[in-house]
């Protein structure tokens, strides 16, 4: 059985000593490593996403902005949860 697909509202901060995701006020934050220049946080946060979910991951929404849209393919929002 196909999973539906998983859109989710993120705020990134660039810049951090390491990845790591948090859930805080019922919203996702994700600190990522690289600088937000040439696109480099928001290849790190797609990539980080992917191999912790298995799963393909696209921002959709906020390439430019610290406030993001991501669509994470055959994930329910509980099972991605469950890997923060």
């Amino acid at each position: 059985m196909l999973m539906p697909n998983l859109t989710i509202e993120i705020k990134a901060i660039p810049n951090s000593p390491l990845f790591r995701i948090e859930k805080k006020n019922n919203q996702v934050i994700i600190h990522c490593k690289s600088p937000p220049e040439q696109n480099k946080a928001n290849l790190e946060i797609v990539k980080e996403l992917g191999r912790l979910t298995g799963s393909r991951v696209k921002i959709v929404k906020g390439l430019r902005s610290k406030r993001k849209t991501i669509v994470i393919d055959d994930i329910s929002e509980e099972e991605f949860l469950k890997k923060l």
